[in-house]
């Protein structure tokens, strides 16, 4: 039974009662809606029989989606902020409510049992805030409900020692393999309770405990915010940033906020905010610290692509990827693992991205083709840049081949829930739309209205 009070719970089945009758009202199924969403077609049906909570996410897409002019997520504002002031009406009565209005009730969004309310298991041979690093990683958790998990180590001794911070390194390169082989939902809830637990220890652990364990959190929230730009969440996707350079800075890791800074300047690129893409890269070149060869390989990279968005001349676009090139020979002097995953081959695709952003689009498709290859990347990776690469083949007028690489892309982003490369497809759809008469066109268009 839902730990949520009879009010929320009466508003969320009211809500998904709503959200069944615009949905239907609209033309939609379930199974069409669902993909729309990036959530399941489970998750939706659960959603409108009042079973089951989603974040606001959700609820903006389905506004977007079913063009409500926003009246979901005012809906559900509403219910949010009564369930806050509820639960802090709880709070002064002394009596717990341990689980927030944005969790689900039986199951997470992926269909899993969630682990949130568990208390640590003693039987585990680690014992302490090891047996309680197993129970974190409730999927959606909420920026404001992390300070819940003081509730999951309280009862477990105050033990904090290098161990710890080994079995969260390695947790967190378990998350890193999740994320590449099933996408950002799968890596999510793993990261989360990463730096859920590294925010709920750091204020006891000594100062030899402190340092590196502020520096493998900054690790993870920077790595939370790029699953979160996956996810085409932004806010919280910087929310994680801000808080990995926090991190960083007290742990005297001073590359990563320059290397956080990088990041912002790719999200940029997604919105296609060349001026703010080129100034947050030129800033993480610039600034006050010592980068590493890849990490400054990367920010010059980012300033040539944001100088190619903004009409500056080849030659000038071409003289800062040289430049970059020159860093990045010279990583394999670096020691450090930041950025570790930069290398030729992504700086190639990079390169493409900018040969088409300065009018050199050919030139791009050859390096598209002889750089992505699923032995490489990631299936998710690959419907990316494949996507982009079928960008480029429009704009060299070859169409049936943009819209069979883009077809091919659709089925990856979606399984992995990557909102990034689906907003890149729908790129695509609006600029194949005049040809839609052409049968692989077609059958593009066709397959993306049932995502």
């Amino acid at each position: 039974m839902s730990s949520a009070p009879q009010e929320v719970r009466e508003a969320r089945l009211a809500l998904g009662r709503k959200l069944a009758g615009l949905r239907k009202a609209a033309g939609y199924t379930q199974n069409s809606l669902a993909p729309l969403t990036l959530y399941g077609r489970s998750t939706v049906a659960n959603v409108e029989l009042g079973r089951q909570s989603v974040g606001r996410d959700f609820w903006v897409r389905c506004d977007q989606i079913l063009d409500t002019g926003g009246a979901l997520a005012a809906d559900y504002d509403r219910m949010q902020a009564r369930a806050r002031q509820l639960d802090r009406l709880s709070a002064l009565r002394g009596l717990p409510w341990p689980s927030g209005p944005d969790h689900a009730d039986g199951e997470d969004v992926d269909g899993r049992s969630p682990l949130r309310g568990r208390r640590p298991d003693a039987s585990r041979p680690e014992g302490g805030l090891l047996a309680a690093a197993h129970t974190l990683g409730p999927a959606g958790l909420a920026l404001d409900d992390l300070d819940r998990f003081h509730a999951v180590g309280r009862d477990a001794p105050r033990y904090l020692d290098a161990d710890l911070v080994r079995y969260l390194d390695n947790g967190l390169d378990r998350c890193a393999t999740d994320d590449g082989v099933h996408g950002p939902r799968h890596a999510l809830p793993g990261v989360l309770g990463i730096v859920a637990l590294v925010q709920h220890c750091a204020r006891d652990a000594k100062p030899q405990v402190r340092q590196p364990l502020l520096a493998l959190g900054a690790r993870a929230a920077e790595f939370a915010g790029w699953l979160y730009r996956d996810c085409g969440q932004p806010s919280p996707a910087d929310y994680w940033r801000d808080r990995a350079a926090e991190w960083a800075m007290e742990a005297a890791d001073f590359a990563m906020p320059g290397y956080v800074l990088i990041k912002k300047s790719q999200s940029a690129w997604d919105d296609r905010d060349a001026p703010r893409m080129l100034g947050l890269a030129r800033a993480a070149r610039e600034g006050p610290w010592r980068l590493p060869a890849r990490v400054m390989a990367e920010a010059v990279q980012q300033q040539a692509r944001g100088l190619a968005m903004l009409g500056t001349g080849q030659r000038q676009v071409d003289d800062m990827l040289k430049e970059a090139r020159d860093f990045l020979d010279l990583a394999a002097e670096d020691r450090t693992s930041l950025a570790a995953h930069y290398d030729t081959v992504l700086f190639k695709v990079q390169t493409a991205i900018c040969y088409g952003e300065s009018g050199r689009p050919e030139q791009a498709v050859e390096i598209y083709g002889s750089t992505l290859t699923p032995t490489v990347f990631s299936a998710r990776d690959l419907a990316y840049f494949s996507t982009l690469k079928a960008q480029t083949l429009v704009a060299v007028h070859r169409l049936d081949d943009a819209a069979l690489a883009a077809t091919a892309a659709i089925g990856a982003a979606a399984a992995a829930g990557s909102a990034r490369t689906l907003r890149e497809l729908f790129r695509l759809r609006r600029r194949l739309q005049p040809w839609r008469a052409r049968p692989a066109v077609h059958g593009f268009l066709r397959l993306m209205d049932a995502v």
